[in-house]
């Protein structure tokens, strides 16, 4: 998951103007959640063969500190009043023809088509 290239600047100065879109913020959780779980199963491996002298412990405090980024993004997350169906077309055609977003952009069309059929 390529999440920087949507979030920077140079990358896409258009967004320097643009909100937080709930879709981006949904995206820092589960990039962050995936962090986490990264890290503990480093944690897990150094404890089951040792890398002197990385040990389990010195990964206490990115685990806390990932555990915090969730928390605050869920936080932030709660507070957003949530993304229009006009605000997901503008990210499904910001992402239709970056590679590796196909599956999502799929999925969030067959989700706007569902909203339009309801």
């Amino acid at each position: 998951m390529d999440l920087y290239r949507f979030f920077h600047p140079h990358h896409n100065p258009r967004l320097n103007n643009v909100p937080i879109r709930y879709a981006e913020l949904s995206e820092l959780q589960q990039a962050t959640a995936e962090l986490r779980k990264a890290l503990e199963r480093a944690q897990h491996r150094t404890s089951k063969a040792p890398c002197d002298p990385i040990l389990p412990e010195h990964f206490v405090d990115a685990i806390k500190a990932s555990k915090f980024l969730e928390a605050a993004l869920q936080a932030i997350s709660e507070a957003h009043p949530g993304d229009s169906a006009d605000v997901l077309k503008e990210v499904v055609r910001e992402r239709s023809n970056v590679s590796g977003w196909d599956a999502w952009t799929r999925s969030v069309q067959e989700t706007l088509t569902d909203r339009q059929g309801s």
